[in-house]
């Protein structure tokens, strides 16, 4: 019984700035369901506002709550903690959700690094290097490898960060997807229970993967950055396939709701 779904943005509602077709179609179709759902993104480049006006601007209007991304997860935790000066590794966009969090790039508690394009340089890499040798945590908004842009496939967050751990012989606290923290604070605000919650995602590690390990439903779509070769590798099995979104009625009247 399919109760709420959890759903990934970039790759499976758009590619970077293209909606994939139909997906406006299936967002309405669930809420005139009245089946709640959530958009659990680890998009490090632009805040929840950005977010759901891109959306808007896709035919999709939704709420700024129906976005859960890993760089307001982070601001989340930074603001409990005692000492939280931080270096923000983000673009000015995403930097708006760490309103109220003291930022330097020296003498600092935690380095954040999301995803910053070509905005990442090695001046700036190691200013966040002497931050994490002078004793400062490092938080990965997420560790993904690549995504898939207008472009062609862009280098993400996960390769700088790796950098950072290997340089600074440290690890990193993971925020977002494939975090089992994220994962159960979004299911928390969506209100469901893991086995009654489908994911659908096209990552078939930091989508289906981490929603496995809690015990989710789980459908991998063939959008985005999906690879045969990735699926074929990898130990994880999606529990559904679908071509994309667009056929998201039809698996959930395969699955069952409510």
């Amino acid at each position: 019984m399919i109760k709420g779904l959890l759903i990934d943005l970039d790759g499976v509602i758009y590619n970077d700035t293209r909606p994939v077709p139909g997906a406006d179609v299936s967002i309405a179709w669930l809420a005139r369901q009245g089946i709640p759902f959530r958009f659990i993104t680890n998009t490090t480049m632009k805040s929840r506002a950005t977010l759901t006006a891109k959306l808007k601007s896709m035919n999709i209007v939704v709420d700024e709550y129906h976005v859960f991304s890993a760089a307001s997860a982070a601001a989340d935790y930074l603001r409990q903690q005692k000492n939280n000066r931080s270096m923000l590794l983000l673009l000015d966009d995403a930097k708006s959700e760490y309103r109220g969090i003291p930022q330097d790039d020296h003498n600092v508690d935690f380095v954040v690094v999301g995803d910053m394009g070509d905005a990442f340089t090695i001046e700036l890499l190691n200013k966040a290097f002497n931050c994490l040798m002078q004793g400062a945590q490092l938080i990965a908004l997420q560790k993904n490898r690549f995504w898939l842009s207008d472009q062609g496939y862009r280098m993400d967050a996960g390769a700088f960060v790796a950098l950072l751990e290997y340089a600074a012989d440290t690890q990193a606290i993971l925020i977002g997807k494939p975090s089992a923290h994220f994962y159960s604070l979004a299911l928390r605000s969506l209100g469901c229970a893991p086995q009654n919650t489908l994911m659908i995602g096209d990552d078939i590690e930091s989508d289906i993967g981490g929603a496995k390990s809690l015990n989710m439903q789980t459908c991998l779509v063939k959008t985005g950055k999906f690879r045969e070769r990735d699926l074929r590798r990898s130990t994880v099995k999606p529990d559904q396939i679908i071509t994309s979104i667009a056929e998201l009625p039809s698996i959930i009247a395969k699955l069952g709701n409510m």
